[in-house]
């Protein structure tokens, strides 16, 4: 789980900068006023997530996460690549870009429900910083998931993009879980307690964090899905004022 939090992390800075960029492309074409608050909102929230996890990052780094590091460094190519030529690539590219960004943003709503409704989870957050920006990260992916959701629709994207979008993300998830091993592999702790180890890695697909999540992230295929069609309002309501309430957590973080 460990590995898993810095595999998660290393790639939050430059994904959530991605994100940004894919809506931001189109946000001169927003006109409703109430959507485009939105999305003023939504780079707000996710700048300040790259914020936090590049200090994060930089602490993985040093406690020898180097799959965090590369993560880092290739995400900062590809997001000045894209950030050239933001205005330059073609619509069609534009759009996929940000379909992709509606199928990630979905995706991250689903993690945030289940961090935020898995007591095992929770214990397993020993350091309360780490806990509380964890936690307060996954209630921000479900405050926006459907903001680029709805500037995809705004925009004229279809339904066959937006749920080719997903299939192509869930069809690509080998990828980080190859890197996962990887990083599993080079870790010293791991070769001197093997049998723990290997434990580990059987155990993981049956933490119950990942339980009940496939059918909620496989939802987007519904033909006419919308975000919103998932009603997390009473979880961001009990975390809210657990965090930000009259007596909340994190008031003495808030400047």
């Amino acid at each position: 789980m460990s590995h898993l939090v810095a595999l998660l992390s290393g790639g939050f800075p430059s994904g959530e900068a991605s994100f940004i960029l894919a809506v931001r492309r189109y946000s001169d074409r927003v006109s409703d006023r109430v959507l485009k608050n939105q999305v003023a909102g939504f780079i707000g929230q996710e700048m300040t997530h790259g914020i936090q996890h590049r200090n994060l990052n930089i602490e993985l780094v040093r406690m020898g996460y180097w799959v965090t590091r590369l993560l880092d460094a290739l995400g900062a190519r590809f997001v000045k690549r894209m950030k050239d030529n933001l205005y330059r690539i073609p619509d069609t590219i534009a759009k996929l870009a940000l379909a992709n960004t509606a199928a990630v943003e979905h995706f991250t709503a689903v993690l945030g429900e289940q961090a935020l409704t898995t007591p095992w989870l929770q214990e397993q957050l020993t350091d309360p910083e780490v806990r509380a920006m964890l936690n307060w990260h996954a209630i921000e992916e479900m405050e926006h998931k459907a903001v680029a959701f709805d500037v995809y629709r705004y925009v004229g994207g279809t339904e066959r993009m937006r749920i080719l979008s997903m299939a192509c993300m869930l069809a690509f998830l080998w990828l980080p879980l190859l890197l996962l091993l990887a990083s599993i592999a080079t870790d010293p702790w791991a070769w001197r307690h093997p049998i723990n180890t290997v434990r580990s890695i059987i155990f993981l697909p049956r933490v119950p964090v990942f339980k009940g999540i496939m059918p909620k992230v496989r939802a987007y295929f519904q033909l006419g899905f919308h975000p919103d069609d998932v009603d997390h309002s009473e979880i961001l309501e009990k975390w809210r004022d657990d965090y930000f309430g009259p007596h909340g957590l994190l008031l003495d973080h808030i400047k």
